[in-house]
């Protein structure tokens, strides 16, 4: 038995569709690449794999990965380009290496995102960042609550766009703490006066609880 960590891409053309659907995709693509996956006992047999951060609706990714069992040792660049062979349009296969003695998925801690977006009056950035407290309502699994956002956003800066604005940020993220992208740009938004529109996502880089890249 060998374990895995693969690296992917999603573009425009998937993220629009659901983590739910995602996973019955994914499945495809290892059924139909041949790989020699792993399979849970049980009456409902699954594939043994750890999705390393959900994907939100609307948001694309340079940096997503999981975690695969199969049943044999497996050439990395061989496997990359079978399951890329049989990937939809908008999911790519980027990197391929074994995982025994990684850090376990389940440590991811925070991640990086780029949210590229046109706006009807200038920002200053700075007053959001230089504010220590500003209150929204989150989901949560006891239902909403009242949370100061700036505990989750580590960092906050303005970046080159192509449209009228950019920023990027590094925020909580996982099974621990987790804010999404588009509650920061809420916030954002409330606090400075703007509306945002054609608003473009991206995760480009997830890290576990000690700093650490994943991949």
């Amino acid at each position: 038995m060998s374990k895995y960590r693969i690296q992917y891409s999603q573009n425009d053309d998937v993220k629009f569709i659901s983590h739910l659907d995602f996973l019955r995709t994914i499945n495809r693509v290892f059924m139909r690449a041949k790989t020699p996956v792993k399979f849970s006992n049980g009456f409902n047999p699954h594939l043994v794999m750890t999705i390393g951060l959900p994907l939100s609706v609307g948001t694309t990714s340079e940096c997503d990965v999981l975690d695969i069992e199969l049943t044999e040792s497996v050439d990395k660049a061989k496997l990359m380009d079978d399951l890329n062979a049989t990937c939809p349009d908008g999911i790519r296969i980027t990197a391929v290496k074994e995982a025994e003695g990684l850090k376990p998925l389940h440590l991811i801690d925070s991640a990086i995102y780029t949210a590229h977006f046109n706006t009807d009056a200038d920002i200053d950035i700075q007053k959001f960042i230089d504010v220590p407290e500003f209150l929204i309502e989150k989901k949560s699994k006891r239902g909403l609550n009242m949370v100061n956002i700036k505990d989750f956003i580590r960092g906050l800066v303005q970046i080159e766009s192509h449209q009228k604005y950019g920023v990027e940020m590094h925020i909580n993220a996982g099974n621990f703490s987790n804010l999404k992208p588009e509650l920061v740009l809420c916030a954002m938004s409330e606090y400075l006066g703007f509306n945002a529109t054609d608003i473009e996502i991206c995760r480009k880089k997830i890290f576990f609880d000690n700093g650490e890249s994943v991949f």
